[in-house]
């Protein structure tokens, strides 16, 4: 079933080893009740403070653009889905498996009831075997939370490596990962996954 939350908690996740695969080798899991995997908090803080949040326009001066990890590390700067492909990314190098991973698409509830805006976070999924709620990592908050606990979020899609599947749903993906075009672009620019 993979290590423990207390576990992983162990092992420092830092700048240095997010590179290695050393720091989970496998499923991370807990029992139900147990907070976000040590892991997820320590790549959302790293990230969401390493980088300064700034709309494509005015990172690159184009209307939509998708940074890989080194490209969002070298210009110091990104919006949202470059925010969750980082943090996508490191966590694979970190050993988190792609089927626990997603980059969600997602509606931010406006606070006033009003129209939502489209916003992209990373969604932390438990093993299959194992009960529990899925995490939202997201540029916007530092912590960790349940999707159950984000009521400002809708999903409307989810993605990685493997395919796109409606919402957060399980099981085999409706479509390949490559129909998304940017994201295909970025899997080219990235290379094999770990």
């Amino acid at each position: 079933m993979g290590r423990s939350y207390a576990s992983a908690a162990r092992h420092r996740v830092c700048e240095v080893c997010l590179g290695c695969a050393c720091a989970l080798g496998g499923p991370v899991s807990a029992a139900a009740g147990d907070e976000a995997p040590p892991v997820l908090l320590a790549m959302n803080l790293s990230v969401n403070h390493a980088v300064a949040y700034v709309d494509d326009r005015a990172a690159t001066g184009r209307l939509d653009d998708w940074a890989t990890p080194d490209e969002l590390a070298a210009r110091g700067a990104g919006d949202c889905e470059d925010f969750a492909i980082a943090k996508y990314f490191r966590l694979r190098r970190a050993g988190i498996p792609a089927g626990q991973l997603r980059i969600a698409y997602v509606e931010l509830q406006a606070a006033d009831g009003g129209r939502g805006r489209r916003h992209m976070v990373l969604a932390w999924l438990p093993p299959d075997d194992t009960p529990g709620d899925e995490r939202v990592l997201d540029n916007l908050l530092d912590a960790v939370r349940p999707l159950s606990e984000r009521s400002d979020l809708r999903v409307l899609i989810s993605f990685n490596s493997e395919g796109i599947w409606p919402g957060l749903a399980r099981g085999l993906p409706a479509r390949g990962p490559r129909q998304i075009t940017r994201w295909a672009q970025v899997l080219d620019r990235v290379g094999p996954a770990p």
